[in-house]
């Protein structure tokens, strides 16, 4: 499912600030991964739960972080229908680990 990002939301309360959003922003490891993100796009669902009509993420912050300051007005998603571990996790087993070029994912 594709949806705008005014739609989802973060589940994490200080996700929910910009101040909290920055302090994810400052590790290699993140930096990398907006690179990556802005050569191939995000290339694996984030994953939310629904309620009252707006997606609260839960798998996927640091790529959507990375895409709405690249820009990135929409994305794909997966609805798992609750928070608990194993439902978040059994969707990550489908997520591509190589570009179509065959290099390797970021993590």
């Amino acid at each position: 499912m594709i949806v705008h990002k005014d739609l989802i939301v973060f589940r994490e309360t200080h996700l929910q600030t910009e101040k909290g959003r920055m302090l994810q922003t400052r590790n290699e490891k993140w930096k990398k991964l907006k690179a990556d993100i802005e050569k191939n796009g995000i290339i694996n669902p984030l994953i939310c739960t629904e309620r009252d009509g707006k997606y609260r993420l839960c798998m996927g912050m640091r790529r959507f972080i990375a895409g709405c300051l690249l820009g990135i007005d929409y994305y794909e998603i997966e609805v798992v229908p609750n928070e608990e571990p194993d439902t978040l996790v059994n969707p990550t087993k489908k997520y591509k680990t190589k570009h179509k070029d065959g290099t390797d994912v970021s993590k």
